[in-house]
């Protein structure tokens, strides 16, 4: 990235924050016309600290789009990171909406789905269900992980969640 580019979407990236909607919103458009992949954070920590729908709304957009080489592994990244749980859904939700390949995280994101809620866990499913190939070991470990974890689930709807995913899982790999 130029210099001149850098700060202008250094810019934009401190405006996010600002109390400010129309210059949060000039700063998201700044974002989408000139960000790369080290946007992704940001934007997130920006999806985490607003309140305001419109500004939610147009930064789960962007995410949804996000076409730009090393998007995937931003996104796994930010799956490890304690103060994004709240926009995890998103974070998860992005890998399918925007079509990345998310094989390098199969097993951080079955993780997600068993210590997460619901929705989390409904998300992690889709992302897995539109994988063209899943890496066998990560699948394997996960589908051990969901055996105990379905077992283990006091939520009905949640488990019924993870027992679609093991049996997701399970035709994936051929066993049953």
């Amino acid at each position: 990235m130029s210099e001149k580019k850098s700060v202008s979407v250094d810019k934009a990236f401190a405006a996010l924050l600002s109390d400010d909607d129309a210059k949060a919103l000039e700063a998201l458009a700044v974002i989408h016309q000139k960000g790369d992949a080290s946007s992704i954070l940001p934007l997130l920590h920006a999806l985490a600290a607003t309140e305001e729908p419109a500004r939610q709304r147009r930064i789960q957009a962007l995410l949804y789009q996000v076409k730009v080489k090393d998007a995937a592994a931003e996104l796994g990244r930010a799956l490890e990171v304690p103060e994004l749980l709240d926009v995890r859904k998103t974070v998860i939700s992005a890998f399918w909406n925007a079509g990345l390949d998310a094989q390098p995280y199969i097993e951080r994101l079955v993780h997600v789905a068993v210590e997460g809620d619901a929705e989390e866990a409904f998300e992690v499913l889709t992302v897995l269900e539109n994988q063209d190939l899943l890496p066998e070991k990560a699948a394997r470990l996960g589908l051990s992980r969901l055996k105990k974890a379905v077992e283990l689930e006091k939520d009905d709807y949640k488990k019924a969640i993870l027992l679609d995913l093991q049996q997701h899982l399970e035709s994936r790999l051929g066993a049953q």
